[in-house]
């Protein structure tokens, strides 16, 4: 039987990138290839057709998931002994998708409610750390070794809280972590009024409330060095043929569209 599930606000956004990432993987050419995705999906209680509103994101949001996963493969074999946050967790895979060396410390961390399915629904190895609490509560921060590289990686989390609390949580890293790796996906300030109104009229009770500003960013955390800035749908791009793979290239054309969602990686 699937579970019964009570999420509100941005929590329902974690069954939206599920459902994604199934449908990507049932396709003929899978971009993520999430090999757990449809085992979870069909233990939690959900209405398919209120997902499928979001489809057409199904390329952009698993390539996504596809370069955050290659980073983190990549800090991990520069850092066995490193440790992983991997911030507003929801219901993903990535610690299962991933090898993880045995000198390496992996910590998901999401709101009670989300944790406590998550450890329902996944058989997560014993070095797989889920903490319950929100990002942006620094009680939880006392658990993170000081002395490690660190990697943060947040999916599909920070344009979801208020600017006090992205400030704060990257506040939490760069003092308490010596080093280290911020990843994570934002959106545009653009994109807020336009996203929000389109949330409004499907049965997602979200929105979003931050937008990137790369250099009120490293103005307000001087201590990130940029590395990498990508863009989504260039990745939608290189990972399709036919006529999505054109309608990709026609994002990529416009720049208002083209930084409407990138990726971004900070050294530490």
């Amino acid at each position: 039987m699937a579970e019964r599930v009570d999420l509100r606000g941005s929590e329902q956004t974690m069954l939206i990138t599920l459902f994604l990432r199934e449908r990507d993987a049932r396709s003929a050419h899978p971009v993520l290839g999430d090999r757990f995705a449809a085992e979870v999906l069909a233990r939690v209680d959900h209405d398919p057709g209120a997902l499928r509103w979001f489809s057409s994101d199904t390329v952009t949001i698993s390539a996504r998931a596809r370069r955050l996963d290659d980073w983190a493969r990549e800090f991990l074999a520069e850092h066995p002994d490193g440790q992983v946050l991997h911030l507003g967790c929801g219901l993903d895979s990535r610690p299962l998708r991933l090898d993880r060396p045995p000198g390496a410390r992996w910590i998901d961390v999401d709101l009670p409610r989300v944790a406590d399915l998550r450890r329902r629904v996944y058989d997560l190895p014993d070095d797989v750390e889920v903490v319950g609490a929100s990002v942006a509560d620094p009680s939880w921060w006392e658990r993170v070794d000081t002395d490690r590289p660190t990697l943060a990686v947040a999916e599909g989390l920070l344009m979801y809280l208020p600017p006090t609390d992205v400030d704060g949580v990257l506040d939490q890293l760069l003092t308490r972590c010596a080093s280290g790796v911020l990843a994570f996906d934002a959106v545009s300030p653009w994109v807020l009024p336009v996203s929000n109104a389109a949330f409004g009229v499907t049965s997602v009770d979200t929105r979003f409330a931050w937008g990137y500003d790369r250099d009120a960013l490293v103005a307000r955390h001087p201590r990130l060095r940029g590395r990498d800035d990508v863009c989504v749908t260039d990745l939608g791009a290189r990972a399709t043929a036919g006529p999505w793979h054109l309608v990709y290239r026609g994002f990529d054309a416009v720049p208002y569209l083209r930084d409407a969602l990138r990726l971004h990686r900070y050294a530490f």
